[in-house]
């Protein structure tokens, strides 16, 4: 075979090649099934850190950025969830351009009461639990896909993605090119949200309760939401 013509076949079974994984996937099939299986916790337990920086260089004019402490000029938001059985512990930490850790909290539902603990100030605080207090991961997104995904590829990174518009936003999971290894997330208006890590395996200690050591003190953010749960469920 003259090598013009194998030249040939090789190129047209690659372009082959290449259309067949370009059509493996469907838009929305892969955030479909991340969200209806690999990080349902009504199925097996989950295990999932993300991590979202803002740096305000991106949102500033040079000298305003550059007259701002280094503590501002950076936010590192990390939060983890735990999930087993459809209840879900979450952890949130955030750390400034210092590299100083300025919150870490954790909330779950446990024995009737909701919990939302402060590991810095080594304070709690719990209200009785209502329905839609602690949501698992999946369920807070899954409600995008009553629209219609579309699929594509993201020129800057590389990563294909899924995305669901709803009016003026956006959300849209990234992949990496021709896989369904999922790199993160992200909506029109906030940057760019990063997975760390996740698995099948939760890590039960979060749903721990607090000690003799902690104080109980209302937290006000908690108790606000939890009356708004309660003025919706009234009102129905």
């Amino acid at each position: 075979m003259g090598k013009s013509i194998r030249v040939l076949l090789l190129t047209f079974l690659m372009t082959i090649m290449c259309a067949a994984v370009a059509l493996a996937y469907n838009p929305g099939q892969r955030t479909i099934k991340l969200l209806g299986q690999t990080l349902n916790s009504d199925k097996h337990p989950v295990h999932l850190v993300v991590s979202q920086t803002i740096d305000m260089r991106d949102v500033l004019t040079a000298d305003a950025y550059n007259n701002l402490p280094t503590a501002k000029k950076k936010r590192v938001s990390r939060t983890e969830y735990n999930e087993n059985k459809g209840i879900a512990a979450k952890r949130a930490t955030i750390i400034d351009g210092e590299g100083k850790v300025i919150k870490d909290t954790v909330d779950f539902c446990k024995d009737g009461y909701w919990y939302a603990i402060d590991l810095l100030k080594k304070t709690y605080d719990r209200v009785p639990e209502l329905p839609g207090m602690s949501s698992p991961f999946a369920e807070t997104l899954i409600g995008w896909f009553n629209v219609r995904p579309v699929g594509g590829n993201d020129a800057k990174t590389g990563y294909d993605y899924d995305k669901m518009t709803k009016g003026g936003n956006t959300l849209s999971f990234f992949y990496e090119k021709d896989t369904e290894n999922w790199m993160g997330y992200q909506t029109a208006y906030l940057p760019f949200v990063k997975v760390e890590e996740y698995s099948n395996v939760a890590d039960e200690s979060y749903f721990t309760l607090p000690t003799a050591e902690y104080k109980q003190v209302a937290d006000p953010a908690m108790r606000a939401r939890a009356q708004s749960i309660a003025d919706k469920k009234n009102r129905k």
